[in-house]
């Protein structure tokens, strides 16, 4: 046997071990995103400054001191940036989340700059060509249209279609699908009680898909013309009067 052979140890907390050490600062990360979402959820002022500013720190951004807010030059991004409409938009965000809970074959939720996005997807909750509310549908909405019926925010809802041409009896083109479903949607929040005044209906058939219905040699595709089939509930904050 060689004199230069010999056997060597596993290097401790070496790369063996790198998949631990990653996985840790993934759930140290994790257990401080949620814990931020519980400071911010009530919306209170004084504790969002503090988390804002908190967090700011964290990252190397200056932060005004106390009494010297948005007027500071290098005030928190945080602070300075997120308005008073931006924070009631994310707690918006935040409670129609917890209201529709594991519905993601259902539903998924956008935020937007100036709203709260909820894309119902048109397999769920319609029969191909048709505009009559699924059983699944109608269990899902029942989760959401309490809650928004008792709130002050304004809803607009949009029927889109994919650009496969529409034609029946009873729908002569896309134009009439979309609108029939989002006025399916609309009529169920109505009868929720939701009011009638802060409720908008749009039917806007296949003029704004949210990706490619084609390739670009003109082919149809298939997965995304399905996912272009669907109603949208743009949630808005109140108004103040």
């Amino acid at each position: 046997m060689s004199d230069d052979f010999s056997l060597k140890k596993p290097a401790q907390g070496g790369e063996e071990g790198g998949w631990a050490l990653t996985l840790a600062d993934m759930m140290t990360l994790l257990l401080c995103f949620f814990v931020l979402l519980l400071a911010i959820a009530d919306v209170d002022q004084k504790k969002y400054e503090d988390v804002s500013d908190s967090l700011a720190s964290a990252m190397g951004v200056p932060v005004p001191p106390k009494g010297e807010s948005d007027t500071f030059e290098g005030a928190s991004v945080a602070r300075r940036v997120i308005s008073e409409k931006q924070r009631n938009i994310f707690e918006m965000q935040l409670e129609m989340a917890r209201l529709v809970g594991r519905e993601s074959d259902a539903l998924k939720i956008k935020m937007r700059p100036d709203s709260v996005a909820i894309v119902l997807k048109g397999g769920f909750f319609f029969p191909s060509g048709q505009a009559d509310l699924t059983p699944g549908a109608r269990r899902v909405l029942a989760k959401i249209a309490p809650t928004l019926a008792k709130s002050p925010y304004d809803v607009v809802v949009e029927g889109h279609s994919d650009n496969i041409p529409m034609k029946s009896r009873q729908f002569p083109s896309n134009w009439e699908l979309s609108s029939a479903r989002a006025s399916a949607v609309a009529r169920y929040l109505l009868d929720a009680g939701f009011s009638k005044s802060r409720i908008k209906v749009l039917g806007m058939a296949d003029t704004a898909p949210a990706y490619p219905n084609e390739d670009e040699n003109g082919r149809a595709i298939p997965e995304n013309q399905k996912r272009n089939r669907r109603v949208v509930l743009l949630v808005y904050p109140a108004k103040k009067k």
